[in-house]
């Protein structure tokens, strides 16, 4: 019964404009690699057109791991 008082912590879902802002990508960068599957997004609906919506906790993450991709040598030296 202890769990049912424990508040439990909900990140909510962002829209791409929220997310385009906090990647510093335009819209349409951003759709692109959702689509793709490049970026973590979640889709929401069914059918040709999807609405698209993430959580900055993730964004972060991929960030970051983008981030150690590029500080990585290539091998190619």
């Amino acid at each position: 019964m202890e769990l049912m008082n424990k508040p439990t912590t909900h990140e909510p879902f962002v829209a791409p404009e929220r997310a385009a802002d906090f990647l510093a990508l335009s819209r349409k960068t951003v759709l692109k690699l959702a689509r793709r599957g490049d970026l973590p997004a979640h889709p929401v609906g069914r059918g040709v057109r999807q609405m698209w919506r993430f959580r900055l906790s993730e964004l972060s993450r991929w960030l970051e791991c983008e981030a150690v991709k590029l500080d990585q040598p290539s091998g190619s030296e």
